[in-house]
């Protein structure tokens, strides 16, 4: 669970635009059409195959973005119901994050199942009062996500927006995969930023089941990472976990946009270098990613059961 854990990135504050967790904050400029730095192996051990990347990038990072456009449009959304929990409890996995890591006031939470027509076992979402996003709009832009991808997670911690809403807080969003709970602002929860974050979740369980690592720490995506010579994304380049983790957003879009990743990416020649990540990451997961169906309940990350005192 620690190896799992391990996906957790603290993020420091900062005036200047910045990439985070897989999608743009703010945009950057651009400089001879490359936005981004180069990965630095000095600054960075974990950087893919010299900070080599896809060229034009791939525009799925930020909020209103071709990428999330694309996913709002052609993901449909499930039908979903909620229920607000009244007996005064949370689960532990919110509490000890929420509470206990964050810093947030335990009684500012209100814990809801929501439940959707793909799945019969509910989700868990906590949201802190001042979340600017509603239940409803939160389980619509989680309720986007293919069920058989959902299925990957069991709780979304939803905190607040403003730093004077808790000073010892200075993230945004991030994946406990071990514990299968999305972590972030309300501001972080739109589709392509919880595609990103969810494929961290799949990485450590439905890519890879029962080994206890997660398939961007196998040989074989380190290989295909290798023949490929090039990451998915700038953001991607910066190490094997994160570069799997954009790899679900290229391949999500390769499902679900009219004429696939190349038709999104306006016939982009240079697609074919990161053909071997797409192909390893489509044996392992590519099932996940599909419209239809509904939840494999023996393969869902399992509901909360360890409880504790909210209030």
């Amino acid at each position: 669970m620690a190896i799992l854990k391990s996906i957790i990135v603290a993020l420091a504050a900062a005036s200047a635009p910045i990439t985070v967790l897989g999608f743009q904050l703010q945009s950057r400029a651009v400089v001879n059409m490359d936005p981004y730095p180069f990965c630095n192996v000095a600054t960075n051990a974990n950087c893919i195959a010299g900070g080599k990347y896809l060229i034009p990038i791939l525009e799925f990072s930020s909020e209103g973005g071709a990428g999330d456009v694309a996913y709002n449009t052609y993901l449909p959304t499930s039908a979903w119901t909620f229920s607000k929990w009244t007996n005064g409890m949370m689960p532990e996995r919110c509490y000890y994050w929420g509470v206990t890591a964050d810093k947030w006031k335990a009684t500012d939470f209100i814990i809801y199942n929501v439940t959707y027509s793909d799945c019969a076992t509910p989700f868990v979402v906590c949201r802190h009062q001042k979340s600017t996003k509603s239940i409803g709009q939160l389980a619509t832009i989680i309720g986007r996500l293919p069920v058989k991808m959902r299925q990957a997670t069991s709780i979304y911690l939803v905190y607040g927006d403003q730093n004077s809403d808790n000073p010892n807080y200075g993230g945004y969003m991030a994946t406990l995969a071990g514990d299968g709970i999305i972590i972030g602002r309300s501001v972080a929860y739109f589709s392509t930023s919880l595609v990103h974050e969810t494929g961290h979740a799949i990485d450590s369980t439905l890519a890879s089941p029962g080994s206890g690592k997660s398939f961007s720490s196998t040989t074989a995506w380190a290989n295909a990472v290798k023949a490929d010579g090039f990451a998915v994304s700038a953001y991607g380049a910066g190490s094997y976990v994160e570069d799997f983790a954009e790899t679900t957003r290229a391949v999500l879009l390769d499902t679900i946009y009219p004429g696939g990743l190349s038709n999104f990416t306006q016939k982009n020649p240079n697609i074919t270098q990161i053909t071997n990540q797409l192909k390893a990451y489509k044996t392992v997961a590519g099932a996940y990613l599909t419209l239809g169906g509904k939840c494999d309940l023996a393969k869902k990350f399992p509901f909360p059961t360890e409880l504790v005192k909210r209030v």
